[in-house]
C-alpha cells in the first residue's frame, strides 16, 4: 500500500511539473494542474505525517497562503503597474510562436498579453503584499480569452476605445505603454511598449517580436 502511494506520490510530482512547463492552457489542463498540486501536498503530508516539522510546514504554510488571499486588497500605484506589464512583456520577446501558448516554452498573440499582465500582477502584489492584485492575477489565469473577446471587453477587463484602419494610422499619443490593439477580425492582438514600438506573438515570423511603427507588415 505504501508503495502504491508512493509512486502516486510520484505520479503526482511528474504531472505538475509536466503541465507547467507545457506552453498549452485551457481549462481541463488548469483544474489538472491544481489537482495535481494537491496530490503533491496530500503525498508531503502522508509521508511526512511523523515528522512534526513536516506537519507545521505544510499546515502552517497553506493557513498563511489562504489567509494572505482573503484579506482585503490594497491601493497599487497604477503607472508603477504599467511599468512592470511592459516589462513582463519584455520578457517574452523571442519566444516562439504556439497556438494556445501562455509561458516562455510557447506563447501566442492573446497568451502573450495575458501572461504579461498575470507574470506583473502576481509579481508586484507579491513584492508589495498586496493581495488584490495576487486575486486578480489568479483570476486572469483561470479566465482564458481570446484575441477576439479581448477586444469585445472580456469581463469587462478590456475596454475599447477607438478604431482605426492599421497601427500604422494610429496616432501613437493617444495610447500608453500596456494598451492594446485588436485586428477588426478578432484573430491578433498586439500591445504597445511605448516609443512607437508595439509587441506581438507572430504566427509567421514564428514568435514574440518587437514591431516599430509605421512599419509596411503591420495589420
Amino acid at each position: 500500500m505504501k508503495k502504491l502511494c508512493f509512486r502516486l506520490w510520484l505520479l503526482s510530482w511528474l504531472i505538475t511539473i509536466a503541465l507547467l512547463l507545457y506552453p498549452i492552457e485551457n481549462r481541463p489542463l488548469r483544474i489538472g494542474l491544481i489537482l495535481s498540486i494537491f496530490g503533491v501536498w496530500l503525498g508531503a503530508l502522508y509521508f511526512g505525517w511523523r515528522r512534526p516539522i513536516v506537519r507545521v510546514v505544510l499546515f502552517l504554510g497553506t493557513f498563511l497562503i489562504i489567509g494572505f488571499l482573503i484579506f482585503p486588497g490594497r491601493h497599487f500605484e497604477m503607472e508603477r503597474l504599467r511599468r512592470e506589464y511592459v516589462e513582463s512583456l519584455r520578457y517574452y520577446e523571442g519566444t516562439r510562436y504556439v497556438w494556445g501558448g501562455e509561458n516562455k516554452l510557447g506563447i501566442d498573440c492573446s497568451g502573450l498579453v495575458r501572461a504579461g499582465l498575470i507574470k506583473a500582477t502576481f509579481e508586484e502584489g507579491l513584492t508589495t503584499l498586496n493581495p488584490g492584485l495576487v486575486r486578480y492575477s489568479l483570476s486572469l489565469w483561470w479566465h482564458d480569452s481570446t484575441a477576439k473577446a479581448l477586444g469585445n471587453e472580456y469581463r469587462h477587463q478590456t475596454r475599447r476605445m477607438f478604431s482605426v484602419g492599421s497601427i500604422n494610422e494610429l496616432d501613437q499619443n493617444r495610447v500608453l505603454p500596456g494598451d492594446i490593439a485588436v485586428t477588426v477580425s478578432g484573430v491578433h492582438v498586439l500591445a504597445y511598449l511605448g516609443s512607437e514600438q508595439w509587441i506581438e506573438a507572430d504566427p509567421s515570423v514564428g514568435k514574440v517580436i518587437t514591431v516599430p511603427v509605421p512599419a509596411a507588415q503591420n495589420p
